[in-house]
């Protein structure tokens, strides 16, 4: 029974890795071979018209063609046109690695300040901030990006709020279908990355060496400086290259505020695939995204490398209340922030869906679309943990003290592959043999992306077995096998329930690979609520939202107790928003 339970996962591990491969060539083959392919989506009207930026009364650019106005297919016989495709693409990259980072610099504008008052200070509300660390893990970018068209539109509540203050027969805030939107969802919505990650390691800061400042006559500014930035730095850059990913290939938010001629490489190779029909063109803008992708997954890991340092032992100082007034204006600041550009679009959703909840559950629309959900996020997730488990095993194996760099580069690089570009290489794929998109292969290619998040969640459970209690199990073991199911299993449990409960809640949240797969007659309650939005449904939009946020906040509300019910290298509990944090992964990747 062990050896069959071996072989089928080893069997599922190596055919998703190989998956992932076929497809990912797939995606870059255009950019050599020429102009064939396959339009994302076909048959399955899963284009929507909220992509025009018209939600909610708002009148962004739709951007469906591309930067240059070049029509399908075309070959750039010259020279002059070739590199006029070289331009572009540096452009197009150019503008989405500043939007990425813009981004980053706000997320770490309002993630700073909110890491101090949580790791430091005592003040009402301390623990309901701390707990939006968990919104850009658990909460889909989809429902963010409807959130703002519901408060921030132009038929908004804050814009039709303030016209009634003011008599004002215009809206006033018209900042949502731009690049400022942009900058502005993507930086509030994942600062509770680079605030979760700061926070961890501020509160864990060794007390010896700040009062030995304070003893050498050193001011709290200048031991800030000196002392504190220096100690968090790993984790501020650690944070920050994780903010820039997830901005870098974000997909639903740059699609519905973008503006025309200010496209990232995501929506491009979604346009180009979908719109223009130039195959060439995505595979070149897939092959550039991938690659720039790669170098950042790169440096991360390296980062996270020198920056892994823990304080075992080492008392730290205990957070005292607010004071002085410079303080309370920070906190007053930086709370009305994250309240107006966070917290009241979340809710404008639960509360504009309110009235169309219980009309949604009569639908039978609605409840297929809620069980395809729940069976593609089973079926993604148990692939996920097999397959995790398995390399975890690997690795522990060819390298029990996690020194090898290798190791922990390679299984990130699934990371440096988006959503958009590995869907464009299955319909590749399924167009050449003449295959239709089907529910298996959505599971197949979720579990394909995110099984990386898996991975360093059981890595890291597996790392915390002593190795001498793997050695011993090793010498009174018949087989390796035994080791295996008597060992690293039991012991890692825990982290398999929390790895399977986390990618469950990150599939549910996916909406660009049902989106680009386009599987007919077939949607998720992330597409579904994306097609109720583009049909200006927004009641039932925000219902349907309201059921994704509830299910996804109580699955990784499982997830994150299991993981915290066991310990770091330090002794202290490890949750799995730390463990993403420090580990880099993107579970939202799919959701971006």
């Amino acid at each position: 029974m062990k050896q069959f339970a071996a072989f089928c996962g080893t069997a599922v591990a190596v055919l998703l890795v190989l998956f992932f491969c076929v497809t990912a060539v797939s995606a870059f083959a255009p950019a050599f071979s020429g102009g064939s392919g396959a339009a994302f989506g076909t048959g399955s009207g899963a284009q929507s018209s909220v992509v025009s930026g018209s939600g909610a009364g708002g009148s962004g650019a739709s951007g469906l063609t591309a930067p240059d106005g070049s029509g399908a297919g075309s070959d750039l016989p010259d020279s002059d046109a070739f590199w006029r495709r070289i331009v572009k693409i540096k452009n197009i990259l150019f503008f989405t690695i500043k939007q990425a980072f813009l981004s980053t610099v706000v997320a770490l504008i309002i993630g700073l300040p909110a890491a101090f008052f949580v790791a430091c200070r005592k003040f009402p509300g301390r623990r309901f901030l701390a707990s939006l660390s968990s919104v850009s893990l658990c909460i889909p970018p989809l429902l963010i990006a409807l959130g703002y068209v519901i408060f921030f539109g132009m038929n908004g509540v804050f814009n039709r709020t303030v016209m009634a203050l003011t008599g004002t027969k215009e809206p006033p805030f018209t900042f949502l279908y731009s690049f400022a939107g942009i900058i502005i969802a993507h930086g509030f919505y994942n600062f509770p990355i680079i605030m979760r990650t700061v926070s961890d390691t501020w509160r864990n800061l060794p007390e010896d060496e700040y009062n030995a400042a304070v003893l050498s006559g050193a001011g709290r500014f200048r031991i800030f400086r000196t002392v504190t930035l220096f100690q968090l730095a790993p984790s501020i850059a650690g944070g920050s290259v994780i903010v820039f990913l997830y901005s870098f290939f974000s997909f639903v938010i740059v699609l519905l505020f973008g503006q025309a001629g200010g496209s990232t490489m995501e929506v491009e190779v979604y346009q180009a695939a979908k719109n223009t029909l130039d195959f060439k063109y995505a595979g070149q803008l897939a092959l550039t995204e991938t690659a720039a992708a790669s170098l950042f997954v790169v440096g991360y890991v390296l980062l996270g490398k020198k920056g892994r340092r823990t304080h075992a032992g080492v008392s730290s100082l205990p957070p005292v209340r607010v004071h002085g007034a410079a303080e309370i204006a920070g906190l007053a600041v930086i709370g009305g922030a994250i309240l107006l550009f966070l917290v009241l679009p979340l809710t404008a959703i639960v509360f504009t869906g309110a009235s169309d909840l219980i009309k949604l559950f009569s639908q039978k629309s609605f409840t297929n679309a809620l069980l395809n959900t729940v069976a593609t996020s089973l079926g993604s997730a148990s692939l996920c943990v097999v397959t995790a488990f398995f390399f975890a095993c690997v690795a522990r194996r060819a390298d029990p003290y996690g020194k090898s760099i290798l190791f922990r580069i390679v299984p990130l690089l699934p990371m440096a592959v988006s959503s958009v570009v590995i869907g464009f290489g299955l319909t590749n794929v399924l167009r050449r043999f003449h295959i239709a998109g089907s529910p298996v292969m959505l599971v197949i290619t979720q579990a394909a992306l995110t099984w990386p998040l898996a991975f360093q969640q059981i890595r890291g459970a597996m790392e915390r077995i002593p190795m001498a209690v793997t050695d011993a199990a090793s010498l009174l073991s018949p087989s390796r096998l035994d080791v295996i199911f008597r060992v690293q299993l039991p012991q890692t449990r825990r982290a398999l329930f929390s790895a399977f409960a986390f990618c469950a809640a990150i599939s549910a949240g996916d909406s660009n690979l049902p989106l680009i797969l386009g599987i007919p007659r077939f949607e998720t309650l992330s597409l579904y609520t994306y097609r109720l939005a583009g049909a200006y449904r927004f009641a039932a939009a925000c219902g349907s939202g309201t059921v994704l946020i509830i299910s996804s906040m109580a699955l990784f509300a499982f997830s994150d107790k299991l993981a915290g019910r066991h310990g770091d290298e330090s002794g202290k509990p490890r949750t799995l928003a730390r463990s993403i944090a420090r580990s880099g992964v993107r579970g939202k990747k799919l959701g971006r």
